[in-house]
């Protein structure tokens, strides 16, 4: 299989996303560029970072019913709730359509934690996590306050990889404690794998 160039994967997920899911899916492309760049990152990590933004949420318009067939084709074990299921199916399908030469095991694994964050999370995956959460569509107010605080602090870098990969941790940690917090008020479940994130990085 011919490894696609941006173009063509951005053509195809556009057929497969609903316009205002579209929209978010190139906020959150814009978003991890402007991240990447401004933690000093490499040309290859930039441009890795847009393939995986532009892929993270590909399957996120399929319906639970057809998450659960993917989980079954994939043989993968179902989440405990909904809303992340289309992070696990969504690496998965994103190798399968585009081939493991565009889906590396980088951009797998950051598709594949997009919403739940893990244990042991790399600079890469933590890029596409922060960015879907403070890309500039996300209107709720703590998505608006992550996304100024992160830009602020952005913009004081200078390329300094110690500083930034201390931001990158500071800001998913900062994130992650606001997604637990949301998830105990709504008494809903939390995925394990969110529990694993915080106690990482907050050690």
């Amino acid at each position: 299989m011919k490894k696609p160039d941006f173009a063509e994967i951005h053509a195809r997920v556009r057929t497969l996303q609903s316009g205002k899911r579209f929209a978010h899916t190139e906020g959150v492309v814009k978003e991890a560029e402007y991240i990447a760049k401004a933690c000093g990152f490499s040309t290859e990590f930039v441009e890795k970072a847009r393939v995986a933004a532009l892929l993270h949420d590909i399957t996120k318009n399929l319906t639970d019913e057809e998450q659960e067939k993917l989980f079954l084709k994939y043989a993968i074990d179902i989440p405990s709730g909904p809303a992340t299921m289309h992070e696990k199916t969504g690496a998965h399908f994103a190798r399968e359509l585009f081939g493991a030469e565009a889906v590396d095991e980088e951009i797998f694994s950051a598709i594949f934690c997009h919403t739940t964050g893990k244990a042991g999370m790399s600079a890469f995956d933590m890029v596409i996590f922060i960015a879907d959460f403070t890309e500039e569509t996300r209107e709720h107010k703590s998505c608006r306050d992550m996304r100024a605080y992160l830009h602020a602090e952005c913009e004081k870098l200078n390329g300094e990889s110690e500083k930034a990969e201390a931001l990158l941790r500071n800001v998913t940690l900062k994130i992650i404690g606001d997604t637990l917090n949301f998830l105990t008020l709504k008494k809903r479940k939390i995925d394990l794998r969110t529990v694993e994130a915080w106690n990482f990085l907050a050690e």
